[in-house]
């Protein structure tokens, strides 16, 4: 890869132009594991009939108002937004791009389980596809790209979140998009992926964060330092401007359509406000500390569904269905020995792919360390869904690059999908 190409060009010498030829081993294999995961993330969608799973509860009666639907009764006997205008978002505390996005699908699909769940399972399909592309474009070693897309295929949250009607994956897939720009040689393009990211959850503006380092440190990375700063700021001063144009222009639109404010500087000092007043000990509940993410502890049960079978004198119970918010360990117990390695791997031979690597793992887990420590802020497990894609990459490289026997590979990739089949959400096949 030409460093002063990729790094250092503005032209638009070419759109989003991947290379969907398929035309050797890996790639046909990525087809295979493509449609498989597709086929998995549409199976029984909108089963449990009429259920809705964790936070779907708040973002379809989001929609539910946006399109001038009855909202759902809570226990209580009380909608989760009891005070809402028709027509208008009421979840003012994220941005509302994801959740129009999930009021278009119900528009055209109505309002049931197919309706609520389409868009993430689209976007999850994207998110795949988006980074196989990715790991195609930057990965030292041929295996690395398909390797690490099965991985991202078979994480147990991924996949979850990729096939419910919630607002992360939405963000994933869109930071992805950017990184793929970016990488491509785009860099406007990359900061308006971004600041669609960020314009579906707030989180996304690590998507920004970790290109800015990136860049930075690759530039810093060259022989020629004379104007390497002055390339830097320049360089920055474009994709920032691009950024915070993009962000600000669409969501004062949207703001004005769908969601009732005069200027998107009020809505985002509503975010930021809303975001620092949650606070709390952790962990607590189902609230967890970030350092118990990388041992898969407070998992969150989004849907559990119990069945009782009389037989006789006795009773049987058995959970039919299990929606956990929960990541696979048996690539999560890699996260540290992956990160290790891509550090070994980049300062061994300043790597591109380790340095990306290393910095969206940093970037989008290691600020929820102060933000829990000093601040008390409310986490969940969930948010580890940004930094998974890059712990799945880190280990599929550290495989890579230490080259075991097939079998080894085989054996370790059959364990992961036997993970998978144990935490799949539907035990027995819905009726």
């Amino acid at each position: 890869m030409s460093k002063k190409l990729s790094v250092q060009t503005w032209r638009f010498n070419r759109f989003f132009n991947p290379d969907l030829s398929f035309h050797n081993l890996y790639d046909k294999l990525f087809l295979v594991l493509f449609i498989v995961d597709i086929a998995l993330r549409l199976i029984w969608l909108d089963k449990p009939q009429g259920s809705l799973i964790f936070d779907e509860w708040y973002y379809v009666n989001v929609a539910r108002v946006i399109l001038r639907l009855p909202q759902s009764l809570g226990s209580s006997g009380q909608p989760p937004y009891p005070n809402a205008v028709p027509g208008l978002d009421p979840n003012h505390e994220h941005p509302p791009l994801a959740k129009l996005l999930i009021a278009l699908s119900m528009y055209f699909l109505g309002d049931n389980g197919y309706g609520w769940r389409i868009p993430s399972v689209i976007f999850g399909a994207l998110s795949v596809l988006i980074f196989y592309l990715l790991m195609k474009k930057i990965a030292k070693f041929k295996a690395v790209p398909l390797i690490a897309a099965f991985l991202f295929s078979f994480d147990t949250l991924i996949f979850v979140q990729s096939r419910i009607a919630i607002l992360d994956i939405f963000t994933l897939t869109f930071m992805l998009l950017g990184f793929y720009w970016y990488f491509s040689g785009h860099p406007y393009l990359s900061a308006l992926g971004m600041a669609i990211a960020t314009l579906t959850k707030l989180p996304g503006l690590a998507g920004f964060a970790i290109i800015v380092v990136v860049h930075t440190m690759r530039l810093l990375g060259g022989h020629d330092m004379k104007n390497v700063w002055n390339s830097i700021f320049s360089w920055f001063e474009k994709y920032l401007i691009t950024f915070v144009v993009s962000f600000l222009l669409i969501l004062a639109v949207l703001d004005r359509l769908w969601v009732g404010y005069s200027n998107p500087f009020e809505h985002i000092q509503f975010m930021l406000t809303y975001s620092g007043g949650l606070v709390s000990s952790c962990p607590n509940g189902i609230i967890s500390c970030p350092w118990q993410w990388l041992i898969n502890q407070i998992q969150i049960p989004y849907l559990i569904i119990n069945v009782q079978v009389s037989g006789g004198s006795s009773v049987t119970k058995y959970d039919s269905v299990t929606f956990w918010g929960m990541m696979n360990p048996t690539i999560l117990y890699l996260t540290i020995p992956a990160m290790l390695y891509s550090a070994y791997s980049y300062f061994d031979g300043q790597n591109d792919f380790s340095l990306f690597v290393l910095v969206w793992f940093a970037a989008s887990y290691l600020p929820y360390l102060p933000a829990v420590i000093l601040a008390h802020r409310v986490t969940y497990l969930f948010y580890f869904l940004l930094p998974m894609p890059a712990v799945a990459g880190g280990v599929a490289h550290m495989i890579a690059d230490q080259n075991p026997p097939k079998a080894v590979v085989i054996f370790y990739l059959s364990v992961v999908l036997v993970w998978f089949y144990l935490m799949f959400p539907f035990k027995v096949i819905p009726s």
